[in-house]
């Protein structure tokens, strides 16, 4: 684990015995210097700069991606899925880089959490151009090639760039440095200081509708990022662009904004954009399930990127397993392991229906990737819950429970494994089983809402329904809020059974106020309201249904029963 010779060039024992053989031995032996990996994609290109527009070209395109894949491991918010990487192979056969994502990145692709630098650079219009690290990085040296606005002067005519002209602030000051307008700096840790490499036009405009940060308002933070966005307008006399378009799309989908499932589909199948943004933007479409997330997925499946087509995968996890097989068990014998294991967990749930074939044996190699991906992970709960849940699918239910049970034994307060190993006792029967499981988590965390609401159903399915509701509404007033909605239907449901129409009817109400499309609160007040011969507000709330989730055939069928 550290930047010696070996962790960029491989392995380095041809390159002892070519340095230690005589020097009219070494051009018969070994080709070059005997290193097994050599990073060329530099190697004879320079940078044209067209004497008209003074954009930079290089002199000829780059066409693969070794030497940024080789920086990858140590510069990429990644998993690792196997050992054995040597620079030079292929990423994906070991790590699993994140794409963008709302936790990790603002809508508009600028770092939030520490990303170290892989997923912001490539989403750069310098990714895009042919640009790779070594072109600004000595990696010998391990610093920039050059100090200060020198740095950019080699692609970008300083004439034209390094002048108040462009960047507005006097010359030698900190915002006439190109790095502070366009890699702004975070610190993470309190002390990793790490620049922005997505490499982008300020835009406080962005800052002003999508709340998204600017690096203008680090300086005059006093100003608001309203002014900002004047003086760049005044500067250029016109609304600053950028090669980053994707912001207004990925924050529609952050936001719930209508429209949005078309347009990242557009996105998704735009192969102007970079891949590592169509794939992202196909990771926002399995968040919502839906025809056009589908058919998105179903023409990137067979793209030429494999994080596209892992991510193209990923969207088929919200559908039923029976309509994954057709579309997914193709790619159960994909040249790149990652999205081997992708399609072998989406069809664990159907593995039986492929005994016997081809498609079969090539799930069963790919299941063994996967579990052996989950165990080089054995120190960690998630991996270990991650393996139960997929051994439960093969209906491997004693390994599951095994998985689960080592998870606790890391982590006795690592929910997932408690409420899965609680659900593998349900499952037999066992339903006492599983309270003791739940009740045993609520002893270590008495917060925790998830393990209320698993409690809470399991009571209702012992009939012990006055327990159940009481558990149930601490699981709604605990809840997270990704989870508020979900705990509040349920909380509403059980009111609803006990009679308690006016209490299920509130529930729902505030709980459709923080999320006013959520489908299962719509629903439930739409036949609360319908049982209750309230039709007129059935109807209401079922066309806020069809308008928010026009694909959904419930909502159809409801309207149209109602209006009847």
């Amino acid at each position: 684990m550290n930047v010696a010779c070996e962790a960029c060039h491989g392995p380095g024992s041809r390159h002892v015995e070519w340095a230690n053989a005589p020097r009219w031995l070494r051009s018969m032996r070994w080709d070059d210097n005997g290193l097994p990996v050599h990073l060329t994609e530099r190697r004879g290109v320079s940078w044209v700069i067209d004497l008209d527009t003074l954009v930079p070209a290089r002199s000829q395109p780059r066409t693969t991606s070794v030497e940024i894949d080789t920086c990858a491991p140590c510069h990429a918010r990644r998993e690792q899925i196997a050992e054995g990487y040597v620079p030079g192979g292929v990423l994906r056969d070991h790590y699993v880089p994140d794409p963008i994502t709302p936790d990790l990145y603002y809508a508009d692709g600028q770092q939030r959490e520490e990303v170290y630098t892989w997923g912001s650079f490539l989403q750069s219009r310098m990714a895009h151009a042919g640009v790779t690290c070594s072109d600004c990085h000595d990696p010998h040296a391990g610093r920039p090639r050059m100090s200060g606005n020198l740095l950019c002067a080699p692609c970008h005519v300083p004439a034209k760039y390094d002048t108040d002209t462009h960047h507005g602030h006097a010359a030698g000051s900190t915002g006439a440095q190109c790095v502070a307008c366009h890699m702004p700096s975070t610190t993470y840790m309190q002390v990793d200081a790490r620049r922005d490499h997505s490499i982008r036009v300020p835009r406080p405009d962005r800052t002003q509708r999508l709340g998204v940060p600017n690096p203008c308002s680090t300086c005059h933070a006093d100003r608001g990022a309203g002014w900002a966005a004047e003086q760049v307008r005044k500067w250029h006399g016109r609304e600053p662009g950028g090669f980053q378009t994707f912001a207004d799309v990925f924050h529609a989908a952050e936001t719930g904004g209508p429209g949005a499932d078309e347009a990242l589909a557009r996105i998704a199948d735009d192969q102007a954009q970079p891949a590592l943004i169509r794939a992202s933007a196909l990771g926002r479409l399995g968040e919502r399930p839906g025809p056009a997330a589908q058919q998105a997925a179903v023409r990137n499946l067979a793209d030429a990127d494999a994080g596209v087509r892992l991510a193209a995968l990923g969207v088929f996890d919200a559908f039923d397993p029976a309509q994954r097989a057709g579309f997914v068990a193709p790619l159960l014998d994909d040249p790149v392991r990652a999205v081997r294991l992708r399609a072998a967990w989406l069809l664990a749930p159907v593995a039986n229906a492929l005994t016997g074939t081809d498609q079969g044996r090539a799930f069963a190699k790919a299941a063994d990737e996967f579990i052996a991906s989950r165990r080089l992970m054995a120190d960690r709960p998630e991996a270990r819950t991650t393996l139960g849940v997929f051994l439960t699918a093969l209906g491997r239910r004693d390994e599951a429970k095994a998985e689960y049970e080592a998870a606790l034994r890391l982590a006795p307060r690592y929910t997932p494994a408690r409420i899965n190993l609680s659900d593998l006792y349900r499952e037999d029967g066992r339903e006492q089983d599983a309270a003791r499981v739940l009740r045993a988590g609520l002893d270590l965390a008495p917060e925790d809402a998830a393990l209320h609401h698993a409690l809470g159903l399991s009571l209702v399915r012992q009939g012990r329904r006055a327990e159940a509701v009481a558990a149930l509404k601490r699981a709604a007033d605990l809840a997270p809020e990704d989870a508020a909605s979900r705990f509040a239907y349920a909380y509403a449901v059980a009111l609803h059974g006990e009679g308690r129409v006016a209490e299920a009817l509130g529930t729902l109400e505030r709980a459709l106020a923080r999320d006013p499309d959520d489908e299962d609160v719509l629903f439930a007040l739409v036949t609360f309201h319908r049982d209750a011969g309230r039709t007129d507000r059935a109807l209401e709330y079922a066309r806020r249904m069809q308008e928010a989730h026009p694909g959904d055939p419930r909502a159809r069928a409801l309207v149209e029963s109602l209006e009847r």
